[in-house]
Order: C-alpha cells, then sequence, then structure tokens
C-alpha cells in the first residue's frame, strides 16, 4: 500500500501581531505530491509553506476533500 501524503504539525506559536509561526514537517509522500502538483522540481521552505498554508485553510473549511486529524 502507497503511503499518504501527511503534513506533521510539530508546534504553533502565537504571535503579537495576531499571526502564527507553525513548525512542521513532512513525510516522503508529501514531497513527491508538492512536487507532481506544482510542477516544481525541489523542495523550498517558502514553497512547501505556501503550499501547506493553502491546504490547512483548505482542511479548516473542509474543502477539496481535505481535512485535519488529530494523531496522539
Amino acid at each position: 500500500m502507497k503511503p499518504k501524503p501527511e503534513i506533521k504539525v510539530l508546534d504553533i506559536v502565537d504571535n503579537p501581531n495576531g499571526s502564527s509561526l507553525i513548525t512542521f514537517e513532512t513525510n516522503e509522500a508529501f514531497d513527491q505530491m508538492y512536487l507532481e502538483k506544482t510542477g516544481k522540481k525541489r523542495l523550498t521552505k517558502k514553497g512547501v509553506g505556501n503550499y501547506i498554508k493553502e491546504i490547512l485553510t483548505k482542511a479548516i473549511e473542509e474543502k477539496d476533500g481535505f481535512s485535519i486529524e488529530k494523531k496522539q
């Protein structure tokens, strides 16, 4: 069975200005999905960060099949 793309949120820090800093890690399946979906040739912090921001927004709104699952 092919592994599912996963994003693991490691930490969330709220900033005084109302924004948040999210620390995350991704698995190999996610990295490959990102490259395929975006057509990018390599992973960059900025590119992956923007992509994850888009996915998290969709997951919170439960759009396009995205959801959030809390793991222990």
